[in-house]
């Protein structure tokens, strides 16, 4: 079967400061940056380490986790985010602060 060719030029753009982490899985890469937003790519097989070693390399974001965390009393969630979506506090005891959610992630 004959490969698909990319586009001439670029296919996304945005400051590396921007880019706040990233998520992947074969096939698949999700990159996360400025309030918020994020894009889903598809890449080749084993390219996704390549992209990973490049991302880890010029900017200041890291592999994404997803944690299911239930509230705590009063439904609180146990940590607060800024409108950029980077936590900026953490509550002590809670289940945030138990499954490793640290400010500035």
């Amino acid at each position: 079967e004959g490969e698909v060719a990319p586009p001439a030029g670029a296919l996304f753009s945005c400051a590396c400061r921007d880019v706040l982490g990233w998520g992947f899985s074969e096939g698949r890469l999700e990159i996360f940056h400025g309030a918020g937003e994020w894009l889903g790519l598809r890449l080749p097989h084993g390219a996704a380490p390549q992209v990973v070693a490049r991302l880890q390399a010029v900017t200041r974001g890291c592999e994404a986790q997803e944690l299911a965390l239930p509230r705590g009393a009063g439904g609180r969630r146990g940590f607060r985010v800024d409108p950029s979506g980077v936590v900026t506090a953490v509550t002590r005891f809670s289940f945030a602060e138990t499954a490793g959610l640290r400010p500035g992630a």
